[in-house]
C-alpha cells in the first residue's frame, strides 16, 4: 500500500496550470514540487506511524520508503510493504500465565504464551525460537506444537488509516498550495527575460 501524490493530485493540478506557459520546464518544475512534498509527508508520516503503531522508529524507517517523482514520472509515493507484524516488535516479555506486550500503547496479553525455553526458575531465551511468542497449540499437555502468535497488525494497513492517513491529508492541503507558489516564484524571473 502507499500514500501518493501524483501531478493529477488536487492542490497541484490547479496551481500548476498557470505554469504552462512554461512549456519544457514544467516537468521539471512539478517533478521538484513533488520531491519536496515528499520529503515532507515522509518527515511527518513516519513519526505519526510509530505514535499510532508503538514499533520503534528503526522498524518504521526500514518499512517506509519514498519513491521519488522524475520528469518523466510525474508521480512521488512513500510506499510500504509486510506482513502481520509479531509481538516480538512490541516489548514482548514473559509474564506468569502468558506474555506481555504493548501494541499502540496498549497492554495486551497472550494467554498461555511463551518466548524462552526450560523448566520453571530456569528458563532461557533459545536461539531456535527465534525471539518470537508461541502458544502451546496441543491445550495443556506439551506435545511439542506450537504456532507463534501474531498481533493483527499490518503496517501498509496502519500508513493509510488513523492519525497516519490524516498527517498526509492535513500536508497535501495546506503545504502542497505553498510549495507550487514556490516553484512559480523560482520559474516566473525566467519567463520574465
Amino acid at each position: 500500500m502507499s500514500l501518493n501524490i501524483t501531478a493529477q493530485t488536487p492542490g497541484l493540478k490547479q496551481g500548476m496550470e498557470p505554469l504552462t506557459a512554461f512549456g519544457k520546464r514544467l516537468p521539471n518544475a512539478q517533478a521538484n514540487v513533488l520531491n519536496r512534498m515528499l520529503t515532507k509527508t515522509r518527515s511527518a508520516v513516519v513519526p505519526a506511524l510509530v505514535k499510532q503503531t508503538g514499533l520503534t522508529r528503526r522498524i518504521i524507517d526500514k518499512a517506509v520508503r519514498p519513491y521519488r517523482a522524475s520528469p518523466q514520472n510525474l508521480h512521488a509515493m512513500i510506499v510500504t510493504r509486510g506482513g502481520q507484524i509479531s509481538f516480538r516488535f512490541f516489548g514482548a516479555h514473559e509474564v506468569p500465565g502468558g506474555v506481555a506486550a504493548t501494541i499502540r500503547g496498549k497492554a495486551d496479553f497472550v494467554e498461555g504464551g511463551f518466548r524462552r525455553s526450560g523448566p520453571r526458575g530456569r528458563r532461557v531465551m533459545v536461539a531456535k525460537l527465534n525471539r518470537q511468542v508461541y502458544v502451546n497449540t496441543d491445550g495443556k499437555r506439551w506435545r511439542g506444537h506450537i504456532r507463534v502468535e501474531k498481533t493483527g497488525m499490518f503496517i501498509p494497513y496502519e500508513l493509510v488509516s488513523g492519525q497516519t492517513a490524516a498527517t498526509f491529508n492535513r500536508l497535501v492541503v495546506t503545504d502542497l498550495p505553498a510549495e507550487v507558489e514556490r516553484e512559480l516564484a523560482k520559474l516566473l524571473p525566467v519567463a520574465g527575460r
